[in-house]
């Protein structure tokens, strides 16, 4: 077993939902991207993120859901009037818990 397979397996048991687990370490990753280090590579980064996720770092929480732009719904059958749609995407912040190593 590759050492990013064993830290996923472990960061699944903190977070058993995939969805929210990728989520998680995309956007701490991309936190450590903004930081600026040129000489760490994302496969390290990654592996970083995933390891603060497993010591418990990492807390997130679920905030409101954001409204996308009204969009033209396309018309699949005779009741649709070709009206707007909307669709609602819940809004996700990544905060660390504590200070990292």
């Amino acid at each position: 077993m590759s050492v990013r397979s064993r830290l996923l397996a472990e960061a699944e048991k903190q977070t058993s939902n995939t969805f929210l687990l990728c989520a998680l370490v995309s956007l701490r990753t991309r936190q450590f991207m903004m930081t600026g280090n040129a000489n760490t590579s994302t496969a390290q980064l990654v592996d970083s993120a995933l390891n603060e996720l497993i010591a418990g770092l990492i807390e997130f929480e679920r905030g409101k859901p954001k409204r996308l732009p009204l969009i033209r719904a396309e018309s699949r059958n005779e009741g649709s009037n070709g009206g707007l749609a909307s669709h609602r995407v819940p809004e996700l912040s990544c905060t660390l818990s504590a200070e990292a190593p």
